[in-house]
């Protein structure tokens, strides 16, 4: 079973935040916080869910990108870092990081690019995780474990649990 099994495959935003309770995080988006999941059925769009996650907190949506936008993570990385992986049921794919507020890496993990034509941040670990030289044998899965190392926020035994969750209109 996947640590990520919580997450849909097909269409999903994971937005890691180092140090950062789930609480913490959606309150930085302006957000009403709901505890638990309660009512996660009722909502349609633009729910955020908050995971506990080692080192930090897990955003997860079904179906959103509010992780991939610049109005969510300037805040959200305010003093510290966040790392996004999206993907939709298009296969359109991001990856987003940002560090106290300011974009550092953005790039699309399925497809890899040339060392030479990618962006200097993080280049080793994009080259040993297979997300550049034309390899694309990486994906998601590479995304999903770059960003883990960007932020040392990994997901954990508790990590399925929706802690919090709010709505974020966008």
């Amino acid at each position: 079973m996947s640590v990520y099994s919580w997450l849909d495959d097909g269409a999903f935003c994971a937005t890691h935040v180092r140090g950062l309770t789930p609480h913490e995080a959606l309150a930085r988006l302006g957000i009403e916080v709901f505890d638990g999941d309660d009512e996660e059925g009722e909502i349609e769009e633009g729910l955020i869910c908050a995971h506990p996650a080692e080192g930090g907190t897990i955003l997860g949506e079904w179906n959103g990108f509010a992780g991939t936008l610049d109005e969510v993570l300037r805040p959200l990385s305010a003093g510290t870092i966040t790392a996004s992986v999206f993907v939709n049921v298009n296969r359109v794919a991001d990856f987003v990081h940002y560090a106290d507020g300011c974009k550092v890496l953005s790039f699309d993990p399925l497809i890899p690019h040339p060392a030479a034509d990618a962006q200097a941040a993080y280049l080793s670990d994009r080259i040993e995780l297979g997300l550049v030289h034309g390899n694309s044998e990486g994906g998601l899965v590479a995304a999903r474990q770059l960003a883990e190392r960007i932020t040392g926020v990994r997901p954990n035994v508790s990590s399925h649990i929706v802690v919090a969750h709010g709505v974020l209109e966008y």
